[in-house]
């Protein structure tokens, strides 16, 4: 403490200069490193920024190639839908005609078992038009 005492008795102002010297020049080193810290962390977040900027790119790239693909399958549903509702006319169709499955099964198994056309129609009632083909493909002949 008297040395601290001593400093500021011999010349005061001179003491005082060099705290002030001292001081700035600690003022000026704090400074510059937080401008150093600054820039670093800068370059970093600059970094990151063009790293995100770039996965957002490919983002949207997935986003648009998904997009692509859910209106090709909106399209393939699309048809899909087409498709089933022949398919329901059909079954309502065939729903309709449900008496003549019945003949013609049993012409389909008469002509197995080798029957004739003509024997085929005055059994089921179908006509003979109808009865050749399936004599043709399904008969013993």
């Amino acid at each position: 403490m008297d040395s601290l005492i001593s400093l500021f008795e011999n010349d005061p102002g001179k003491t005082f200069a060099y705290f002030a010297v001292i001081i700035t020049i600690f003022s000026l080193v704090i400074i510059g490193a937080s401008f150093y810290y600054d820039y670093l962390n800068k370059t970093k977040l600059i970094k990151k920024i063009s790293s995100f900027e770039r996965s957002l790119k490919d983002m949207v790239e997935e986003f648009r190639s998904f997009e692509h693909l859910f209106s090709e399958q909106k399209k393939s549903h699309e048809e899909y839908k087409f498709i089933l509702s022949r398919i329901e006319q059909e079954i309502s169709r065939l729903a309709d005609s449900l008496g003549g499955d019945k003949n013609i099964t049993s012409a389909i198994s008469l002509a197995k078992e080798g029957y004739t056309v003509n024997e085929i129609s005055e059994k089921t009632g179908i006509p003979k038009e109808e009865i050749e083909p399936i004599v043709k493909y399904h008969g013993n002949s």
